[in-house]
């Protein structure tokens, strides 16, 4: 009995196996579609990574010609203090030169730069009390902050619950508040 029963669940499984294979597909043909996939061609260049870097280069671009336009404007915004004359002004004798006094060439040059300098640190002072202001302002925030829940948190016994019983209370007082354990 045993046998007839071994040969049918033989049988079973054959058909199982017949009937994988027929729906399975096969392994060339998997094999095939794999390597397929893996030799296809890439593009050269990526189109996004193109766009991107051109748009950077006309930034740096437009950035150098803003920052050679700023440096002209600031050359032209630096005066040079005039000394102050005592007395009539008198006319200077006509003189073969018409072409009046320049200042020095390394003279211009620091004063530029010291403008510039001064400039720069009236900016770093302006910028730093603008961030104190702006942190003090979120300090005075974080601060005054209270929670929208805190009054559910509140409840009338909290007076009883944070106070400790005082020590001219009766013993027996006391014991009515501590667990009760045989001894």
């Amino acid at each position: 009995m045993e046998l007839v029963g071994e040969k049918r669940i033989q049988a079973l499984f054959s058909e199982l196996r017949l009937a994988d294979e027929q729906t399975m597909p096969s392994f060339m043909g998997a094999w095939s579609r794999a390597q397929a996939k893996t030799y296809r061609p890439q593009r050269a260049f990526n189109l996004s990574f193109v766009a991107v870097t051109a748009l950077l280069v006309c930034a740096l671009a437009s950035l150098a010609l803003w920052s050679r336009q700023w440096q002209r404007n600031q050359d032209a915004l630096v005066s040079v203090p005039l000394a102050p004359t005592a007395g009539p002004v008198q006319a200077a004798p006509a003189t073969k030169d018409p072409e009046p006094k320049r200042w020095p060439a390394d003279s211009q040059r620091r004063l530029n730069a010291r403008a510039r300098a001064l400039k720069s640190a009236a900016r770093r002072q302006s910028m730093l009390a603008a961030a104190n202001r702006k942190a003090t302002q979120e300090a005075k925030a974080l601060a005054s902050w209270q929670s929208p829940t805190a009054m559910l948190l509140d409840s009338s016994s909290d007076e009883l619950l944070r106070s400790l019983p005082q020590l001219s209370q009766a013993v027996d007082e006391l014991k009515s508040f501590l667990p009760s354990s045989p001894k």
